[in-house]
C-alpha cells in the first residue's frame, strides 16, 4: 500500500527544517549595487574625508538606551525560550504545534542532533513524524494528502495507534539515545501518552456514528423496504451493530504490548507481528464477527494505521 504522508508538512517545525532555513539564509547574496550607486557611495566618501563626527548628549543618551533594550530582548528572549522547553512544561503536547515538533524540539534542547548531519537529522525525524502522524491527525494538527484514510480513523484503531507510537518513542530512546537522555526522555513520552488518553476519552469517527445510526433507521424500515440493502450498505449496518465491553478493548491492549515487547526484543520478525496485531485489530473492530465478508470490510478501513507501523517498526529493531 502506498503511504499518503505528507512528509513537508509533517515535519514542520523540526530541526531539519531549521537548518535549510538558515542555510538559505546564510547563502543569500543581496543584489549588486549599480554603477550609478557604487559612483554615489565614493562621491559620499570623498566629502566625509577629514570631517570629524562628534555625538550630542541626546544621541549617546539614545544610544545607551539602544543597547539597554537590546539587552531586555536578549533576555526576554532566553525566558521565553526556558519557558517554552518541551522538558520543563507539565505537558507539552497540551500546547498548540504538532506532536512531532514538540518531540523534536525536545531532541533538540537536549543536544541531540548536535552532532547529527543534515541527512541523519531528515532520516531521524522522518521517523518521528511517521510514529506520531495518527495522533498528529487524531488531534487535528495536520492535513495530508489521502484525507479519507485518516479523518476516518476509527477508535479501535485510534486505541492502536496511542499504543503502537508510544512503544515505539520508547523503542527509539532505547536505540538511539545515550543514556543521560534516557529519563528525560522517557518523561517526555509519559507526557504524550497521557495527553492522547484524555484526546481518546469518548472519541468516535462520524464513520463510526453515521454506521450505527443508518444500522438504526434500517432496522426500522427493513420490512418496508422493496429494494434490499447493496453489500456496502449490508456492510455499515453490520458495524453500526458492533458493540465491544471495556474489557475487550483492555484485553486487545495487552495483546498489542505484548507484541511490542516481542518487537522490542526481537524475538519474532516484524512481518509476523503485524499479522498478530492487525488480527487483534480487526477481531476487536468486528466484534469478534466470523463473516470473512465483513472482517475484510473493517480490515480495507484499518489497514493505514498498521501499514505505518509496520514501516516505522521495521526502521526501530
Amino acid at each position: 500500500m502506498e503511504m499518503g504522508i505528507d512528509y513537508l508538512a509533517a515535519g514542520t517545525g523540526g530541526v531539519y527544517w531549521d537548518r535549510v532555513q538558515k542555510k538559505n539564509r546564510a547563502e543569500y547574496k543581496s543584489p549588486d549595487n549599480s554603477s550609478e550607486d557604487v559612483k554615489r557611495a565614493g562621491e559620499v566618501r570623498e566629502q566625509l574625508t577629514g570631517v570629524t563626527l562628534t555625538m550630542s548628549p541626546e544621541s549617546e543618551e539614545f544610544t545607551a538606551r539602544l543597547a539597554e533594550r537590546k539587552a531586555l530582548e536578549r533576555a526576554q528572549q532566553l525566558r521565553f525560550q526556558q519557558e517554552n522547553d518541551p522538558l520543563q512544561m507539565q505537558n507539552p503536547f497540551d500546547r498548540i504545534g504538532t506532536q512531532f515538533a514538540t518531540i523534536s524540539k525536545a531532541l533538540s534542547n537536549m543536544g541531540y542532533y548536535d552532532n547529527l548531519s543534515d541527512e541523519e537529522v531528515l532520516e531521524t525525524e522522518t521517523l518521528l513524524a511517521n510514529i506520531t502522524y495518527g495522533m498528529n491527525n487524531l488531534c487535528g494538527n495536520l492535513r495530508v494528502e489521502n484525507d479519507d484514510q485518516l479523518q476516518e480513523l476509527s477508535s479501535y484503531a485510534a486505541r492502536f495507534e496511542l499504543e503502537s507510537s508510544t512503544a515505539a518513542l520508547r523503542q527509539f530512546a532505547n536505540k538511539y539515545l545515550p543514556e543521560h537522555m534516557q529519563e528525560r526522555f522517557q518523561g517526555l513520552v509519559d507526557k504524550y501518552y497521557e495527553h492522547n488518553s484524555r484526546a481518546l476519552e469518548g472519541y468516535r469517527s462520524n464513520k463510526e456514528i453515521m454506521s450505527e445510526l443508518q444500522a438504526r433507521i434500517y432496522d426500522r424500515t427493513e420490512n418496508a423496504r422493496v429494494i434490499g440493502p447493496s453489500e456496502a450498505e449490508r456492510m455499515k449496518h453490520l458495524y453500526g451493530k458492533v458493540k465491544v465491553k471495556d474489557e475487550e478493548i483492555n484485553s486487545a491492549v495487552n495483546d498489542w504490548r505484548a507484541c511490542f515487547r516481542d518487537l522490542s526484543e526481537g524475538n519474532q520478525p516484524v512481518k509476523d507481528v503485524m499479522g498478530k496485531i492487525q488480527g487483534i485489530l480487526n477481531r476487536l473492530a468486528s466484534g469478534n464477527s466470523k463473516n470473512k465478508m465483513f472482517l475484510q470490510y473493517v480490515n480495507e478501513w484499518n489497514i493505514f494505521p498498521i501499514e505505518n507501523a509496520k514501516l516505522y517498526w521495521s526502521a526501530l529493531v
